[in-house]
């Protein structure tokens, strides 16, 4: 017995199918409309019907002839990056940046403060500042907004746009996207800012042929963002990818967060500081000493360019770090058998001594076949993993092609909806 759809089944079917085609050009494009359909499987006058009515919208545009197959040869299009602008926002401890993106994420203004160890109410009234800026700059221009996205390190309810709790920046329960959305009335979506450089690598950087990939980034601290089946996996109560704070030595020290031996006392660049730091005022023989005036200035740089001269401190503060960084990765291997991990962060470089001994690490500790199929990749966007992945963000909600109709929130994936907010002059 066939069921009868009723309007609204209809309607969402067809939305479904334009956010499809649509990200099938943005993901393929140049491409014509017989490789659309192929892709979608789609019939092709679904797909020309779809296609008209993007085109119509401005989402999509003609770019030329493609080679022909036999007959007439066949329009290429593509996914038109400058029918939206974003606004993305990335927020840490040290600076504030603050960029105008198109929609494959492409900065066409930025600005950065400093925010002076601003915390609290007084740091997000500076972002609101900073945003109102931006887009006043961009109002001359007319440029149609879609949407806001913020990066801010802390425990984040994406759903909700509230940063749960950030103590490096004295953030408890703010709802930081609430707050922007009433003053500039645009989608915002509030993102952690280790998810959103994993994001940023995946659609825009090393991690694109991966749907299954950890990004890990080693500074002040280690985090994990986790990419299962091409989706971010949270966890139940928003906070997985706490790769820091796994323990791997029960010896170990006391943790800021109240455990013994965690990672991130062994590997973050505080510990490695701390190490190196201690070892030259004993009076171990160091070039590092001839880089820099003062032992408290030395840097991820400097360590390693002192590593690359062949110090032996600076070479055996990395390796022991890497060893530790290896062990922590190989678990991360044996329990999520992902394709690839993405190593973000000062310290990582392809050529590194402490790049070079995580991998031998993970060779050794690793499960042979999870351990054998997973690439090992130094991250491709640098700092501004985050910036691209907060546009992506706004980018995948305007986009989306998968729908729960039990959610609401802003992560929710809400389809296409074409509609194009535009700053207007005041």
């Amino acid at each position: 017995m066939k069921t009868r759809r009723g309007p609204a089944d209809l309607k969402l079917l067809q939305e479904m199918n334009r956010a499809q085609v649509l990200e099938t050009i943005r993901a393929y494009g140049p491409i014509a409309r017989v490789d659309i359909a192929r892709k979608t499987h789609l019939s092709p006058t679904t797909v020309a019907s779809l296609v008209g009515d993007l085109i119509a919208d401005g989402w999509v545009r003609s770019v030329g002839e493609g080679q022909s197959r036999g007959g007439r040869k066949p329009t290429l299009l593509e996914f038109n990056a400058r029918a939206g602008y974003i606004v993305a926002i990335d927020v840490t401890d040290s600076f504030l940046t603050i960029a105008l993106t198109d929609l494959n994420a492409r900065e066409l203004e930025q600005e950065q403060y400093i925010p002076h160890r601003l915390t609290g109410d007084a740091l997000a009234e500076l972002i609101s500042e900073a945003a109102g800026n931006l887009l006043n700059a961009g109002a001359a221009r007319e440029l149609p907004v879609v949407g806001i996205g913020v990066s801010t390190p802390g425990l984040v309810d994406a759903g909700a746009g509230v940063v749960r709790y950030s103590l490096k920046l004295n953030w408890i329960d703010l709802p930081l996207g609430p707050m922007l959305a009433e003053r500039f009335h645009f989608p915002v979506y509030v993102e952690n800012d280790t998810n959103a450089a994993a994001m940023g690598e995946k659609w825009f950087g090393a991690g694109r042929p991966f749907e299954n990939m950890v990004y890990v980034t080693v500074g002040s601290g280690v985090g994990a963002g986790l990419i299962l089946n091409g989706r971010i996996f949270r966890g139940f109560t928003g906070s997985a990818g706490e790769l820091g704070h796994m323990s791997i030595d029960k010896g170990g020290e006391r943790c800021e967060c109240g455990n013994i031996g965690c990672l991130e006392n062994l590997v973050a660049w505080p510990a490695i500081w701390a190490r190196v730091t201690k070892a030259v005022k004993r009076g171990v023989p160091t070039v590092i000493t001839e880089i820099v005036d003062n032992i408290d200035q030395v840097t991820p740089e400097i360590l390693n360019k002192a590593a690359r001269a062949g110090d032996q401190l600076a070479v055996n503060a990395l390796a022991e770090a890497g060893v530790s960084l290896g062990i922590g990765l190989a678990n991360l291997v044996n329990l999520l058998n992902p394709e690839a991990i993405i190593l973000g962060g000062e310290l990582i470089g392809k050529d590194s001594f402490m790049f070079q001994h995580v991998q031998k690490t993970m060779a050794t500790h690793g499960l042979r076949v999870p351990g054998a199929a997973v690439r090992l990749i130094p991250h491709q966007l640098g700092e501004k993993a985050r910036l691209f992945g907060v546009a992506g963000i706004v980018l995948h909600n305007l986009l989306a092609t998968r729908f729960w109709s039990s959610s609401t929130g802003p992560s929710a994936d809400p389809h296409f909806s074409g509609r194009q907010p535009v700053i207007r002059r005041r």
